[in-house]
C-alpha cells in the first residue's frame, strides 16, 4: 500500500522499486546485517532518489546531520558538511586532498609545514595560499567559493584561472560563470541554518536533505516554486512543517523517514 501511495504521489514506478529495495535493506539491517548502516546519503532530492555509498577511497566521511573539523596543518583547518567524503593524497600531508562528495570549508593559514592548501575535484584543482574558501561537489556541479582572498584554480578542462575574493564559480563544463556571493549566506550551514534568497523549493530541499535521516522527494512542479527564507538544519522536521505552512505544497511522511513534497496547484 505504501509503495502504491508513493508511486501515485510522484508518478514514477521506478521510484516504487527504489523504495522497495530500501524496505528490503532495512529488513536485512534488522536481522543483524547492519555493517553498512549509515553509508548512504540522499543526493538527488529534486527529481528522484540518489544514494552515496561508502567510497573505499575516502579517508574521512560524514553522515546525515554530522559535521567534522580537522586540522590540515599547524594553523589551517577544514570543516566537512554532512554527507561529505575526502581522500588525502597518497604519501602526502594533510594540506592536499580530494573532495569526493559533499562540501568542505577550508580556513587556510599558511605555515612552514603547510605553505598552501590544495583541494582536488573531478572538475579541477583549487590551491590557496591564505584565506577562507569552500568547495562543493554535488548534483552534477562543482562550486568553488572564495571569501577573503583570491584562489588559483586549475580546471580539468580549460586554462588556469584566478577566482576573486567574494566570488563563486562552477567548474563543470557549461556551468555558470563567476558571480558575486554573500559569504555569510553561503556558509550559514555552519551555524545550523539554511538561508535561501530568491531561490526555489528545490534549493531548500537540497539544503535540508543532508540533515534529514531518511529520503526527501519533491516533484518537479513543487521544486520550481520560488522560495526565500531561513530554515533550521538542527530541526529538519520543523523546517518541513514550515514549508507546508508557507508554500502551496503538501507533505506526506512515509515509513523509514521517506518524505514526499507535492505541489497543490
Amino acid at each position: 500500500m505504501q509503495l502504491a501511495r508513493l508511486s501515485a504521489a510522484l508518478g514514477g514506478q521506478s521510484l516504487g522499486d527504489v523504495y522497495l529495495r530500501r524496505v528490503k535493506r532495512r529488513a536485512l539491517l534488522r536481522r543483524g546485517l547492519g555493517a553498512l548502516a549509515g553509508a548512504a546519503c540522499v543526493a538527488d532530492v529534486v527529481v528522484g532518489p540518489g544514494h552515496l555509498s561508502g567510497d573505499p577511497r575516502a579517508d574521512i566521511r560524514t553522515r546525515h546531520g554530522e559535521t567534522q573539523q580537522l586540522a590540515l596543518g599547524a594553523r589551517s583547518t577544514a570543516t566537512l558538511a554532512p554527507c561529505s567524503a575526502i581522500a588525502f593524497a597518497a604519501g602526502g600531508g594533510r594540506n592536499a586532498f580530494t573532495l569526493l562528495r559533499g562540501t568542505v570549508l577550508v580556513e587556510s593559514r599558511p605555515d612552514a609545514a603547510s605553505p598552501f592548501i590544495q583541494v582536488a575535484t573531478r572538475a579541477g584543482t583549487v590551491r590557496a595560499l591564505a584565506g577562507d574558501f569552500m568547495v562543493r561537489r554535488d548534483d552534477g556541479r562543482t562550486i568553488v567559493t572564495a571569501h577573503d582572498d583570491m584562489l588559483t584554480i586549475l580546471p580539468a578542462h580549460g586554462p588556469r584561472l584566478t577566482l576573486a575574493a567574494g566570488h563563486a564559480i562552477d567548474l563543470e563544463p557549461n556551468g555558470p560563470g563567476e558571480q558575486a556571493i554573500d559569504w555569510g549566506l553561503a556558509t550559514s550551514w555552519r551555524n545550523g541554518m539554511l538561508i535561501v534568497e530568491n531561490g526555489t523549493l528545490g534549493d531548500v530541499v537540497a539544503g535540508l536533505a543532508p540533515y534529514w535521516r531518511g529520503a526527501l522527494y519533491i516533484t518537479p512542479r513543487a521544486a520550481r516554486i520560488r522560495a526565500s527564507g531561513v530554515f533550521s538544519l538542527n530541526d529538519t522536521r520543523r523546517s518541513l512543517t514550515q514549508l507546508e505552512e508557507i508554500f502551496p505544497v503538501s507533505i506526506r511522511h512515509l515509513p523509514f523517514g521517506v518524505v514526499t513534497i507535492n505541489s497543490l496547484s
